[in-house]
């Protein structure tokens, strides 16, 4: 029996501890800090995620056997490396595995030096080597914050004032802290955008599943970047021969790369591709489930969640099944109005008590005087799943009529993008 450890707050952790507290094997699930929907499928405990030491005295005194790690943050901090060198069963990439993620320039320099299809990239410091970059690379072109920022430190700049903008919020106004002290300056791109999971145990993997995330605040891809406004799977871009070009071109070389510097990888590996002319380019790698991501990928597992994780830990992938449910999930983030900038907190969540049989994971909430409210910009995900795509996402609408607060703000179009993909009597 395991006595499990999970590391987050959002609605990622919320979709993870829903799936592990299902599991015959899960003696305890507790979730640390956690949000108010872990709370009824999990034991809140308030812990600082960052801090090693703290968390090595709950483990011991609550005799952990397996931590999951959730977010990207303390898999940068070293805490794989700090527990493995316990004995203590964790989930997740070592901290030099991590930089795939947490450094976009030593991903890029991987992707190099593997020959990973990728777009042209300049590592750049200051003000004058970003616009020594400008006839080269053209308009638009892409500034992305070196380390992490929330999946929000990458700015497109499509022409000479809003790359000025971009240096002053990066270089000069430090917007992204110490992430931007160095910064990938990139091609842009153009092409349909999809995600790929993949599950890894340092020498096989398993892909999980395909998804597309809706990035930007507005509607047809308009506005700033978030954290992820919605996200569907599987997406219908990701077929046969995309998924093997995928496994030989990305993720092989990568793991094979992963091995040759003496870290191999073990955890969630999700690549972001970009489509061009039919071939993927690596956008970005996160080492982690993508948060909405995860919402959707784990209501479609149907083989335990608990087996994956535990296979991923130790090594044996290989033997491992994992069967998937032949539907289409949808979420819609319900976002507090202002989301990515300023947006207020604390209003009361009123109607989740109408969710009865269907799935509702929670991101930014808390409970306060016996009431749930908002504490984040991302405070609730509504979940569709069907058979057909059209159906999954009236499913997650419907849903959203049930569930009140002030400022309440989502995008209206999320999955509608994968109807130019689908035949007719597939939608």
């Amino acid at each position: 029996m395991y006595n499990i450890l999970l590391l987050g707050s959002g609605g990622r952790e919320h979709s993870i501890a829903w799936a592990l507290s299902k599991d015959v094997k899960v003696n305890k699930l507790y979730c640390a800090p956690g949000n108010a929907g872990t709370l009824s499928v999990a034991i809140n405990v308030s812990l600082d995620i960052m801090n090693n030491d703290l968390i090595y005295d709950f483990v011991k005194e609550k005799k952990i056997n397996l931590i999951v790690v959730g977010p990207e943050q303390p898999l940068e901090n070293g805490i794989v490396d700090y527990f493995d060198d316990k004995d203590i069963k964790i989930f997740g990439p070592s901290k030099f595995a991590a930089q795939l993620e947490s450094s976009k320039l030593f991903a890029r320099y991987i992707m190099e030096e593997y020959n990973i299809p990728q777009p042209a990239f300049f590592e750049c410091s200051n003000e004058e080597e970003i616009l020594s970059l400008r006839n080269k690379l053209g308009f638009p072109m892409v500034l992305k914050a070196d380390g992490l920022a929330a999946g929000k430190g990458v700015i497109i700049c499509n022409n000479e004032s809003e790359l000025n903008l971009a240096i002053d919020e990066m270089i000069i106004n430090k917007k992204f802290g110490t992430a931007s002290s160095k910064i990938s300056v990139e091609e842009c791109l153009k092409g349909d955008e999809l995600s790929v999971f993949a599950i890894c145990d340092g020498e096989n993997y398993k892909i999980i599943n395909s998804a597309q995330d809706h990035k930007r605040i507005f509607d047809n891809d308009m506005g700033p970047n978030t954290g992820g406004m919605g996200a569907y799977a599987p997406t219908p871009l990701f077929d046969e021969k995309l998924k093997e070009k995928v496994e030989k071109t990305i993720i092989k070389p990568t793991l094979r790369a992963m091995s040759d510097k003496g870290h191999p990888f073990k955890g969630f590996l999700y690549v972001g591709l970009m489509m061009v002319d039919n071939e993927p380019y690596v956008i970005e790698f996160n080492v982690r489930l993508g948060d909405p991501e995860a919402q959707v990928l784990i209501p479609l597992i149907k083989s335990s969640f608990l087996e994956i994780i535990l296979s991923s830990v130790n090594g044996n992938l290989d033997s491992l099944e994992i069967d998937l449910d032949d539907c289409y999930a949808v979420t819609v983030v319900l976002a507090s109005n202002g989301y990515p900038s300023l947006y207020k907190k604390g209003m009361k969540i009123k109607g989740l008590e109408r969710i009865k049989d269907e799935i509702v994971f929670h991101a930014g909430t808390k409970i306060e005087n016996n009431n749930i409210i908002a504490s984040g910009g991302r405070v609730i995900n509504v979940i569709g799943i069907n058979k057909n795509l059209k159906s999954a996402i009236d499913d997650a609408y419907s849903l959203i009529e049930k569930i009140n607060f002030d400022n309440k703000y989502y995008r209206k179009d999320i999955g509608s993008k994968a109807f130019k993909y689908l035949k007719k009597e597939d939608q």
